[in-house]
């Protein structure tokens, strides 16, 4: 059997490099800066970063300076296991070479090869994992790899979905992450990928942020995925392995052109380049000033959420909405969709958007119940009431429909509580200080009331009237039972005869508000004001209070 000739038959010393592969002595610093991430995760959120530089500034900003001119030799951490996703191909065999050259350097220890094989190309994809796992041998590094099954490669082959391929890539990375100690994976994408993708996303249709491109650093979970060639083209790296004499494979179906970002590769960059001879170097000048001015719209924008949530993240105050213009309000709804894990789409703003406007502003209905409810995914649904827009929290209100219809709901303070029942939200809010004396009281009839809970004793419910149930009413100092207060305040109201119950706010026997006719003397604010109550709607229905 012939002896096979080495991968690498020795490894490379960046000095001896030349400046055009520079980049191999930085991916040492970039280790390093990574790091700094992991161990100020718990502090400081690190987000997405869409250069090295700005991973350095933040990390400069939030660690005293530690990271300020330019050390090599930080010391940040003494060890960190790094996981190097490895397809065999040009870009990752020279991510894993420019790695294990810094070992010693950038203090990352054990290194781990993982390949992950989706069978897409039978035999040829099998050869790769074989040199792969010679390719660690070799290097004397750690090799794990995950095999698709026949059923998920079947799977692979029909549906071709690139999103399907990244995903079970991705969940791979993660769990060997965890079998090795990994909180670090480095993959190789390198700025002729960022080009690839900033097309593909002008082309396919996407807002701004899109044309970031690829983050240099995110976090999936509780792994930072780095990538330390996002700055390096794939000319520049094949170039460099040629030099150092490191064979690499080829995949055979970056040829077909059916795959879109093989018909960008393939066919439309050259053509630019062909124009534009500097097209890739402009391009990343562009998507870096599209980046920081991301930066300064996700600050307003965060602010500006800040600003109309009120004391309730999922209550959006309506009239603060109408003020603002459409295209802040559609950052802030990007943002709020992102943060409850809900996939962003043009279609899904806009309807949010379409919701925030006053009546007079488009030709919407806005009697049809789509334009006041909407679905956003499984868990999440949007509702317009009167002075608010909701995020209703499906599971949170699953566990309020638990409740048997006339059960009492406790009530949170402060909080919002789901009353399922009455398809209405209760929302406590604790006043500031400077608010604990208003000039002005909402009326008697409202659903709304400013209050002094010192006096109260909790639990709080919300509930159905009952038999024996006392108020003592507003400016009074006797006890009266609630059917005499109701005949005297709301006429007619046991005459009712559409089936509707009277729903109260109580404290055991006695009752505290009745919302829409009137408060206990219990809540009579005489010095400072502690909280206000409001009962607002979540969606359509006939449940009333009264």
């Amino acid at each position: 059997m012939t002896e096979q000739k080495p991968i690498v038959s020795k490894l490379p010393d960046p000095k001896l490099l030349g400046p055009d592969h520079a980049w191999v002595i930085d991916v040492s610093r970039r280790l390093e800066l990574a790091k700094g991430l992991v161990q100020q995760r718990v502090t400081v959120e690190a987000g997405e970063f869409f250069s090295w530089n700005a991973v350095e500034e933040h990390l400069s900003r939030n660690t005293g300076g530690i990271f300020s001119g330019g050390a090599n030799d930080l010391h940040f951490a003494p060890s960190e296991p790094l996981l190097v996703g490895v397809s065999g191909g040009a870009d990752s065999v020279a991510l894993l070479l420019s790695v294990v050259v810094n070992v010693r350097k950038s203090r990352v220890s054990p290194v781990t090869l993982c390949h992950i094989n989706h069978r897409m190309r039978g035999e040829e994809s099998d050869a790769d994992a074989d040199f792969c796992e010679r390719l660690a041998r070799e290097l004397h590094i750690g090799y794990v790899a995950t095999v698709a099954s026949d059923e998920q490669a079947a799977l692979f082959r029909l549906k071709g979905s690139e999103n399907a391929l990244r995903d079970f890539r991705y969940a791979a990375f993660e769990k060997h992450a965890k079998e090795v100690g990994a909180r670090i994976i480095a993959v190789a994408h390198t700025s002729s990928d960022q080009v690839e993708t900033v097309l593909f996303r002008a082309f396919r249709g996407t807002a701004s942020a899109g044309l970031r491109g690829i983050p240099c650093v995110r976090w999936q979970q509780d792994l930072l995925i780095m990538r330390p060639l996002i700055d390096v083209s794939r000319a520049q790296i094949v170039e460099f392995l040629k030099q150092v004499d490191v064979d690499w494979r080829e995949d055979s179906s970056n040829a077909q052109l059916d795959y879109s970002r093989n018909f960008i590769r393939s066919e439309i960059v050259p053509r630019i380049e062909s124009q534009f001879p500097d097209f890739g170097s402009r391009m990343e000048k562009m998507r870096q000033l599209i980046a920081d001015d991301e930066e300064l719209l996700k600050a307003l924008c965060l602010s500006q959420i800040s600003a109309v949530e009120g004391k309730n993240a999922n209550s959006w105050q309506m009239d603060k909405l109408f003020s603002l213009s459409t295209p802040l309000k559609r950052r802030m709804f990007a943002q709020a969709l992102r943060s409850r894990g809900i996939e962003v789409s043009f279609e899904r703003v806009e309807k949010l958007v379409a919701m925030t406007r006053r009546n007079n502003e488009n030709n919407l209905d806005y009697s049809d119940p789509a334009i006041r409810a909407i679905s956003l995914n499984d868990r999440w649904d949007v509702v317009k009431g009167n002075d608010v827009l909701m995020f209703v929290d499906k599971e949170e209100k699953a566990k309020a429909n638990a409740v048997v219809f006339g059960d009492p709901v406790p009530v949170r303070i402060p909080g919002m509580t789901i009353v399922p029942a009455l398809n209405k939200a209760m929302f406590v809010e604790e006043l500031e200080a400077s608010e604990r004396k208003p000039k002005q009281f909402p009326s008697e009839d409202a659903f709304e009331a400013i209050v002094c809970l010192d006096k109260v004793k909790s639990p709080l419910v919300v509930r159905e009237r009952q038999a024996g149930d006392f108020i003592q009413p507003f400016g009074m100092q006797e006890l009266v039972k609630l059917k005499k207060y109701l005949h005297t305040h709301k006429p007619g109201e046991e005459e009712m005869q559409d089936g509707r119950k009277t729903f109260v706010l109580a404290c055991g026997d006695e009752i505290l508000w009745v919302p829409g006719v009137g408060i206990s003397e219990k809540l009579r604010v005489t010095g400072l004001a502690t909280h206000v109550l409001k009962l607002l709607d979540i969606g359509i229905g006939d449940s009333t209070f009264c």
